[in-house]
């Protein structure tokens, strides 16, 4: 082995980042979607970060007024400030029944997703839907992984 890799860590022109363990950064192909992320033995992007031109507390408001008119069982876990990346953010933690649950028998899953404006946009780390037990061994340890480690590039500075 002639190289070697830094502590599993992803970088691009716009973020860096640690990959939580047992995860692995998948190349996405949504234009909205930077990057995202899967578990090692699971085929499926759990995780995605996004950005956007809306502030943080409009994303949050965006999904606490909407969704529960949409949606009976939606319901605010953790609606709490977050630091990210040095810059104050939020993180919201929210349980509903599966996109596909037209019935509201089916079990509750879990998403969550913490946004943070640096450098004048708006950035979402997000997780799909998983069932609580998956949440709290997999998706909440990785999302602290990413809430810890992510380093947003001031792109801007880059066409002087």
């Amino acid at each position: 082995m002639g190289y070697s890799l830094i502590e599993d860590e992803f970088e691009n022109s716009m973020l860096k980042f640690t990959i939580p363990e047992n995860w692995t950064v998948v190349d996405t192909t949504q234009s909205d979607t930077l990057t995202g992320l899967q578990p090692v033995h699971n085929n499926t992007t759990i995780i995605a970060i996004t950005s956007t031109e809306v502030s943080p507390q409009e994303v949050v408001n965006g999904y606490v007024n909407n969704y529960p008119s949409k949606y009976p069982r939606f319901k605010v876990l953790k609606n709490e400030p977050v630091t990210v990346d040095g810059e104050e953010g939020i993180r919201l933690v929210y349980i509903n029944t599966g996109s596909s649950d037209t019935l509201f028998t089916g079990p509750i899953y879990v998403y969550s997703l913490v946004t943070f404006s640096k450098y004048n946009q708006t950035y979402i780390i997000s997780s799909k839907e998983v069932s609580e037990n998956y949440y709290e061994k997999m998706v909440e340890p990785a999302m602290n992984t990413l809430i810890n480690s992510i380093k947003i590039k001031d792109y801007s500075s880059n066409f002087n």
